[in-house]
Order: C-alpha cells, then sequence, then structure tokens
C-alpha cells in the first residue's frame, strides 16, 4: 500500500493539520529502534571540506558561478517582511534555471580537475553533492513556473531549495564563503521545522511530469544544534528525495520523520516504483545495502548513497560506513511497489551533556 495523502502535483500547496496520520507498522519493522551513539561529543557537520585549491582553474570558475547563483537568491528573501517582491524572486529564479545554462554548466564540474589527475575520492564526493543537492531540486522546481506561473508557494520552495545548496557548498568547500562558512560553525538550534516547511507540498520535475513531495512528521522538537550539521542532514535528504523523485511512479515522495525512541529519530522516503525499477533492484542489486557501498547506479555515478551512509557513520561514531548500513542506522527497502530509504538522526537537547552509548 502507498500512503498517499496528498492531492494532485498540480496544486503544489499542501499541508497537513500536524497529527492527523499515524506510522504505519512497516516503517517501524525497517530497522531497529535501539541503534545507540558511540560519540562522546556530537557530530559537528564538519570533516568534508575541500579547499578550493584542490580544483583546476576551470572548475574554481564553476564552483563560484554556481555559488552567486544559489546564494543571490535566499538573499532577496526577507523572512520579517510581509511584502516579499514575488515577480523579483520569479525573475530571478528563470534567470538562473531558464535554458539549461546552469544544468549544463554544472554537469562539467569536475572534469578539469580529472584531467589534470588531481581527482580524488573526496573531490568526486563533493563535486556529486554539488551536482545534486538543493540545486538539483531548484531547477527542477523552477521548471514548474512555465506551467504555473506566479506561483508563489513555488518560488518560496526554490527560495528554500537555493539557501540549502548555498548552505551544503559553504560545507564542503568552506574558503567559497569563509564569513558565512564561520557563522554556520556557530551553535545554533534548528527545529524540525527547518525541515518540514520546506519539504511539505515541495513539487519539482520527475521524467513524467510533476512530482510533489509530502511531509508526515510526529517529531516536534531541535534536530541539529548547528547549521553545519544541518547542511549534513541535508545532504542526506537531498540525495534520498532527488533519487525518489527520478524513479517516483505515481507522481508523489513521502518523507516520514518520528522518534523511534527517546532522542532518535528515524527518516523514511517513500515512493512507488514501476516494474522496471524494481527488476533492476532485484535482479542486478540484489541485497539493497549494497547501494550505499557506491558504483551501483542508472545513469549517475553511484556516489549519493556512498555520502549518505559515510555521514550516518560518521554521526553516530561507528566504524564504518559499512557497519552503518549492516546494523540499520541507514538502508533501503521495498515492499510492495513502494522503495524506501531510510537514516536515522540523534535529536539536538540545547545544553544537554552528550555521552557515547555503548553498542
Amino acid at each position: 500500500m502507498y500512503y498517499n495523502l496528498v492531492a494532485s502535483p498540480a496544486l503544489p500547496s499542501v499541508h497537513t493539520a500536524p497529527f492527523m496520520f499515524a506510522i504505519p507498522e512497516a516503517l517501524y519493522k525497517l530497522a531497529p529502534v535501539t541503534l545507540p551513539s558511540r560519540r562522546s561529543e556530537r557530530f559537528n557537520g564538519a570533516g568534508y571540506e575541500v579547499p578550493l585549491s584542490r580544483f583546476a582553474p576551470a572548475d574554481r570558475e564553476i564552483l563560484g558561478r554556481v555559488y552567486q547563483s544559489v546564494n543571490g537568491l535566499p538573499q532577496l528573501w526577507h523572512p520579517m517582511r510581509h511584502d516579499a517582491d514575488y515577480s523579483v524572486l520569479e525573475a530571478y529564479i528563470r534567470r538562473v534555471g531558464g535554458g539549461g545554462a546552469l544544468l549544463a554548466e554544472v554537469g562539467h564540474l569536475g572534469e578539469a580537475t580529472l584531467a589534470a589527475g588531481a581527482s580524488d575520492p573526496a573531490i568526486r564526493k563533493a563535486v556529486h553533492d554539488i551536482r545534486g543537492g538543493g540545486l538539483t531540486l531548484l531547477l527542477g522546481t523552477a521548471d514548474l513556473l512555465d506551467i504555473m506561473p506566479g506561483n508563489r508557494n513555488v518560488v518560496r520552495k526554490c527560495v528554500d531549495a537555493a539557501r540549502d545548496h548555498a548552505k551544503i557548498m559553504r560545507n564542503l568547500l568552506p574558503d567559497i564563503d569563509p564569513v558565512v562558512r564561520a557563522a554556520d560553525e556557530a551553535t545554533k538550534a534548528h527545529t524540525i521545522d527547518h525541515f518540514t516547511s520546506k519539504w511539505d507540498g515541495m513539487a519539482t520535475r520527475g521524467q513524467t511530469g510533476p512530482v510533489l513531495v509530502s511531509m508526515r512528521c510526529l517529531f516536534t522538537g531541535a534536530i541539529s544544534a548547528r547549521c553545519l550539521e544541518t547542511s549534513s542532514i541535508d545532504r542526506v535528504v537531498y540525495n534520498y528525495v532527488n533519487n525518489a523523485v527520478r524513479f517516483a511512479a505515481g507522481g508523489a515522495v513521502t518523507v516520514w520523520i518520528f522518534p523511534v525512541t527517546s532522542g532518535l529519530t528515524r527518516w523514511v522516503v517513500q515512493n512507488a516504483i514501476g516494474a522496471d525499477q524494481e527488476a533492476f533492484l532485484a535482479e542486478r542489486v540484489g541485497d539493497l545495502g549494497r547501494l550505499f557501498a557506491g558504483g551501483i547506479t542508472r545513469g549517475g555515478t553511484g556516489v549519493g548513497l556512498a555520502n549518505c551512509a559515510e555521514i550516518v557513520a560518521d554521526c553516530f561514531g561507528l566504524a564504518s560506513p559499512a557497519e552503518a548500513v549492516s546494523r540499520g542506522y541507514l538502508g533501503a527497502a521495498t515492499r510492495a511497489g513502494d522503495y524506501f530509504t531510510w537514516f536515522h538522526w540523534p535529536a539536538y537537547t540545547p545544553g544537554a551533556v552528550h555521552t557515547a552509548m555503548a553498542v
């Protein structure tokens, strides 16, 4: 059964009243509910930095243009004002996303560095999430303005995606905007609203038409301690959702967030899949945990889910991404024509002392 409770993708403005739904039992059965951390201090989101100097000059130019493009949009948005000029925002989105120029340019990111013989795993991982992340969603959502011009919800979702992508780029490229990166490192609690407000009702371009993302969240607390940690969660969620949108059958993706034990949240991204994708997963992949080791893909790079496994393993202080997958800290499964990817993240209690738990 596919738990789709949203309206048509042509009307991307759905917001479900809180707690008007139940978490399906199948989502609790995806993984163990007791998943301790080995960390003595909370994961701060750092550790994935690649200095700009490690990229070839041509790639540094692309990175600069991408960052300026995505960072410029949220700077036009004034959240404390109620009279935002949506026409200016929409014009900016159309200028950035129109014609496919930015998409084509970012598609070449990393080629010059590879040709120079300077590419390595850290660079390839960063390039993957800079090519994807919020940028993929921004450009896909921007396309919907051609069929829904003036739609304020679409414009606002583009602003959210651009803001997130700029933050992801600062996480990965610490010297692309050092002043704001320093602010990202400061302690600042982020509630789960940071995620629910942007994902619920997010509509974007899929392979066969618009895809609507809906949110089902039963967690109400703080989820991260600083912007840098938040961008690490974003890297995982965007990888999951971008994949779900790409392969979703039926035009809908659902993101579930709920507590499984005190202080531990589970995030599940669910989408219906077609027979061809189900056959690929069964015949070419088999054990879906293999997806998180990298190298298995249908037209992509096979890096995205490996990035997710590395981040989640680091968050919980595990020995390796493979351990994170084998113990159920993250994973993938198919059930009755639906595809599920999940991961866990510890809730954040400001002022609490973090102590590691034995595994």
